[in-house]
Parts: C-alpha cells; structure tokens; sequence
C-alpha cells in the first residue's frame, strides 16, 4: 500500500497497515479531556447547600447557607446573608457575606470584630479579616466558628458592624450542617 505524504511516498505492508492503523484509532479514542469535577447542591429551607469542585490540582469542598432574616441596605434594599464553610488545601475557613455587599466597619489592617449568639446563649466576640471585595468577612478562627455551630442545637447569629449601613445581624439554622463533618475531616478540615 502507498500513500502520498509531500511528494513523498510511504510504503506500508498489508499486515502492517491493520496494525498501524488498529494502533492509531486506539490511541485517538483513549484519549481524554481533562475537566474538573463539580458537584453542586443548593441549599434549601431545611439543608445546607454545598459545592465541591476537584480540578486534579486541588480539592474544594464549600458549605453554605443562605440566612433566615434578610437585612436592608442604606438604600431600603434587602440585603441577603450568607455563612459559608470551606474546605480548600486543607485549610478551614468561615465567612459571612452579603448580596449587596456589608461593607464591615474596620480599623487599620482590615481587621474587626463581630459578635456571635449560639441559640439563646451568651454572646461571644470573634475576630475577623474582611475580605477584599468587602462584601464580608472571613473569621481569622474559623475552628471555635465551627464547633459553637456544631454546638448550636437550631440556630446561631453574627452581628457584623458596618461602616456605611445599620449593623448586619444575620441568623441562621443549623439544620444538616453536621452531617458534613466527616466530609470535612476526610479533606483534613475536621471541623472539631
């Protein structure tokens, strides 16, 4: 068998032409397309959402909730919250974000406080970092964040102060949250 390739020819035997090509059809089917895995749960009025997303690089695994009060902006708009638990390089962190943005009161560094209510228990003061798009902040203690949730028997709250609106007072329920702890500890966030 003959073939052209640039005014020169290439001279395959019968039996090695069935091979040849056996060899290449194989070897273009078997090959894949990296692509990312992502899962995605929403949340509802009785779980929490979650996202998990493996690129092969890094593992990410998110929890989140949406709060159970909204808030209102300096504009009479509603202000929705969001608590998130996230799980990436083996880091823990929790943040508490708005949709529009919270704009947290801070001092130099961009750093504050914020207090936290487990059920109808005693108020604690936790501090946070807020994050660059100032829609919220990131609690620089996230594990004493995850155990008093854990803790919680139906809700917890953060009071956030802001610098350009009324203070955000987000409540959330605790529902599923702790269904997810061996998720996290397996990615090496124990939430404990």
């Amino acid at each position: 068998m003959r073939f052209r390739i640039m005014d020169r020819y290439l001279v395959i035997n019968r039996p090695y032409f069935k091979v040849f090509s056996l060899v290449l059809l194989v070897s273009i089917t078997s090959i894949q397309a990296s692509h990312a895995e992502d899962e995605y749960i929403e949340d509802t009025e009785y779980s929490w959402g979650s996202i998990y997303s493996d690129d092969g690089f890094e593992k990410v695994f998110t929890l989140y909730k949406n709060s159970d009060n909204f808030g209102v902006n300096e504009y009479g708009d509603d202000v929705v919250y969001t608590v998130e638990i996230q799980c990436s390089k083996k880091k823990l962190s929790v943040l508490v974000y708005g949709d529009p943005d919270i704009y947290p009161e801070t001092g130099l560094g961009f750093k504050g406080t914020a207090q936290m209510k487990v059920d109808q228990g005693k108020i604690a003061k936790h501090s946070y970092t807020v994050l660059r798009s100032y829609s919220g902040v990131s609690f620089n203690s996230p594990k004493t964040i995850t155990k008093a949730i854990l803790s919680s028997r139906e809700t917890f709250s953060f009071k956030i102060p802001s610098s350009i609106q009324s203070d955000a007072v987000a409540n959330f329920s605790k529902l599923d949250v702790a269904s997810y702890a061996s998720k996290f500890k397996s990615l090496g966030c124990p939430l404990k």
